[in-house]
């Protein structure tokens, strides 16, 4: 079956984010390695390693979700589902992915009430001050992102009987 355009663009966007993720976790490896050689070696760390690499975190976990849910890279659990007819599987592979789908929405939702409120209050990280809403709003993003992601495993599950 042919690929749609709906499921190339969730698949290049969840590309460029893992990209993002991977750079995020090579930045984290770098500067803690700095940190740590500057601490040991000079006794001068880097002020403000662990806000950077905080941020970092949350930047590198939540970019990486649509590209792993589109490698089927998740832990799955078949041994009781891979026992039932294909209809049934169906029906609980329907069921999982739209609560999935249903989840990452609220979680949409909520990161975006989150940063909302941590613009508000002015929330910033302890050492170099650096605003916490940006990256949750990135979080949003992603999560939006996931949605779609789960919605392509979904729909290759229909079109194409593929087995998750």
């Amino acid at each position: 079956m042919k690929t749609s355009i709906f499921e190339k663009a969730v698949t290049r966007l969840g590309s460029l984010f893992n990209i993002l993720a991977s750079a995020s976790l090579f930045a984290m490896i770098m500067l803690t390695s700095l940190d740590v050689s500057m601490r040991y070696f000079f006794n001068r760390p880097i002020a403000g390693t662990y806000d950077v690499v905080s941020l970092m975190g949350a930047v590198l976990a939540s970019f990486a979700m649509p590209y792993t849910m589109l490698e089927k890279g998740h832990v799955a659990v078949e041994i009781l589902i891979e026992r039932l007819s294909r209809s049934k599987q169906l029906i609980i592979e329907t069921a999982t992915h739209t609560a999935g789908i249903v989840l990452s929405l609220v979680l949409v939702w909520q990161c975006i009430v989150l940063a909302v409120d941590m613009k508000a209050a002015g929330e910033v990280t302890p050492t170099l001050l650096i605003p916490f809403y940006p990256i949750v709003y990135c979080m949003a993003v992603c999560f939006f992102v996931l949605s779609f992601a789960i919605l392509v495993n979904l729909l290759k599950i229909w079109l194409k009987g593929e087995k998750q």
